[in-house]
């Protein structure tokens, strides 16, 4: 089951986002250039997506949050982030709430950023300290778990 959230939280609440403005018409308020910002964002959060699951994939690693990690990415965006991919993800939905103009679209990235934070980052940060001990807890002290 948890296998899926991470990518539930990405395209069930961005669409929940983009939605939103169909649903509820009456609650399109934002102006013009906060949606333009929202499009950036979007554009912005797919292209981190693509390089973090090509980092992944090229040190064969699983982007599953239930697999048994097999590397540490310490370097690159991982350097600045321990969730450059959850990072991404919440950006991405944000982009899509402001994109629709939507203020109750805002509600979405709360969501995916609150399940992400506490429910799956722990299930992975616990898999990890397993897997790599010492070594995590090193990164864990030099990277921040968002930015």
């Amino acid at each position: 089951m948890y296998n899926h959230i991470p990518d539930l939280c990405l395209l069930g609440l961005g669409t929940a986002a983009v939605a939103s403005a169909w649903l509820w018409p009456w609650t399109v308020v934002l102006p013009g250039w906060a949606r333009l910002v929202g499009g950036v964002l979007v554009v912005m959060a797919a292209l981190v997506i693509g390089a973090v699951l090509g980092a992944l994939r090229r040190a064969g690693t699983s982007t599953n949050p239930i697999d048994e990690p097999t590397a540490l990415l310490v370097s690159g965006p991982f350097s600045l982030s321990r969730n450059p991919l959850y990072l991404a993800y919440v950006l991405a939905v944000l982009g899509c709430a402001l994109a629709s103009g939507s203020w109750a679209a805002l509600l979405c990235p709360v969501v995916c950023f609150s399940v992400l934070n506490w429910l799956i980052i722990p299930i992975e940060e616990r898999a990890l300290r397993r897997a790599f001990g010492d070594e995590y807890e090193r990164y864990r002290r030099s990277a921040r778990r968002w930015l």
